[in-house]
């Protein structure tokens, strides 16, 4: 009893410590989570007739294409292990299943024949979300019919990084940045867990604040984007982002007494 007491306390404190980590609550879901086309029909991974989501159906199940989704989701499961481990596969949670179809062909969830799919040049898309800890990161590969990835790589090499699992926290990587004299004057728009390719490593993606438009119409932007290693918490890479926002308003009128 004396033992459990001790673990909780630990336990307690580390939560206590996560907490108070300014900015911390500006931790968001990372990675590639968004559709990657809206002509598509989506499928759940998991056996059902009919499924509810916000008031939408989706009325087909994956069984309706199980012959081509067995074989994509096959492919998926062999890349993952491959490039990572069985063990990384076995984290991840299956989400949608999308069937992207070409512009030409407008995709209908009620079309039978739109789900005798060899007859079509379609692309698949399957959302994977990994969880380390109390962090969160969904990706999405994507393959063509013939079942090769025609996505880019979104999860480190384990042979090339074994330790890619073993993530700092965020706040590290928040008190790194915001002493930066690069990051000097400005606030934190959102942080999140990302991939970077070139160093085969998660990284924290941390975002600049954009500042409030002081006028109205088009006003241009550029903010930075860190991304610190989420192993070293090395500063990686510093991406320039730039666009604009439209601010809209109106004047309120003025309020004139009248005369008697």
């Amino acid at each position: 009893m004396k033992q459990t007491f001790s673990i909780l306390i630990i336990f307690l404190i580390s939560i206590s410590g996560f907490a108070q980590c300014e900015d911390i609550d500006k931790l968001e879901l990372g990675g590639t989570y968004l559709s990657r086309t809206r002509n598509y029909i989506p499928f759940e991974i998991k056996h059902k007739d009919s499924i509810e989501r916000e008031n939408t159906f989706y009325p087909y199940d994956i069984k309706n294409i199980e012959k081509y989704s067995d074989f994509i989701l096959k492919k998926a499961k062999e890349y993952i292990v491959i490039r990572a481990n069985i063990d990384f596969y076995n984290k991840l949670q299956m989400g949608e299943f999308q069937v992207n179809f070409l512009d030409s062909v407008k995709a209908e969830y009620d079309n039978p024949e739109l789900y005798e799919l060899s007859n079509y040049k379609v692309t698949y898309w399957i959302l994977f979300t990994y969880r380390n800890n109390d962090f969160k990161y969904a990706f999405g590969l994507e393959f063509d019919k013939d079942g090769k990835m025609i996505s880019e790589n979104k999860f480190p090499d384990f042979s090339l990084n074994p330790e890619f699992e073993n993530l700092n926290e965020p706040c590290r990587a928040l008190e790194k940045v915001k002493l930066d004299k690069r990051f000097k004057g400005k606030k934190i728009e959102l942080i999140e867990l990302a991939y970077l390719n070139e160093i085969n490593s998660f990284c924290w993606l941390i975002k600049e604040k954009t500042d409030q438009p002081k006028e109205l119409g088009l006003n241009h932007y550029e903010i930075d984007l860190f991304y610190v290693n989420a192993i070293t918490n090395k500063i990686e890479l510093i991406k320039e982002q730039n666009g604009t926002i439209i601010a809209c308003g109106y004047e309120k009128p003025k309020f004139v007494k009248k005369k008697n």
